[in-house]
C-alpha cells in the first residue's frame, strides 16, 4: 500500500472541508434582533454544490486509490492534470461568489473557510499535477524535434 503523498493529503482533506463547508453559513442577515443564515446549499447547487461534489469526489478517489488500493481508471488526461481542472474550477466558483454576494446580506465565516479550502483544493491538483511530471496526457512523450 502507497503512502499518501503531499499532495494526497492536501487534496483530500481540502476536498473534505469543502464538502463540509458547504453545510456552514455562508451568508447571514440580522434583521430585528434575530440571525439569519443560509449555508452554501440554501445559495444554489451552482456555487456550492459543484464545489462541494468536486471535493468529495476527488478526496474519494484519492484515498480509495491510496488506502483501499483501487486501481482508478485510465483519462485522456493524467490524474494531476483532471484534479487541477476540478480545484480550478471549485476555487473559481466560490471565489466568485465570495465576490459577488448576495443583495441584502452580509457574508458569514462559511464562506470564507470554503474559500479556502477551495484554494487549497487547486493547490492540492497543482502539486499533484507536478508530481505527474507537468504533463496533460497519459501517453508517451515524443522526443522528437518539433518546431511547435
Amino acid at each position: 500500500m502507497d503512502k499518501l503523498t503531499t499532495s494526497d493529503k492536501v487534496i483530500a482533506g481540502s476536498g473534505l472541508l469543502l464538502f463540509i463547508c458547504s453545510f456552514l453559513p455562508w451568508f447571514k442577515l440580522d434583521f430585528l434582533g434575530e440571525s439569519i443564515t443560509a449555508n452554501g446549499w440554501d445559495v444554489g447547487f451552482f456555487w456550492a454544490g459543484i464545489p462541494a461534489l468536486l471535493g468529495l469526489a476527488a478526496a474519494a478517489a484519492v484515498l480509495a486509490n491510496k488506502l483501499a488500493d483501487v486501481d482508478l481508471p485510465d483519462l485522456p488526461v493524467t490524474w494531476g492534470m483532471a484534479f487541477l481542472i476540478a480545484g480550478g474550477i471549485s476555487a473559481a466558483i466560490v471565489i466568485l461568489k465570495l465576490l459577488i454576494g448576495e443583495d441584502i446580506v452580509d457574508r458569514a465565516w462559511g464562506l470564507f473557510l470554503a474559500t479556502l479550502a477551495a484554494i487549497g483544493f487547486a493547490f492540492g491538483g497543482y502539486l499533484k499535477f507536478q508530481e505527474d511530471g507537468g504533463t496533460t496526457s497519459t501517453g508517451s512523450a515524443d522526443t522528437g524535434n518539433t518546431p511547435f
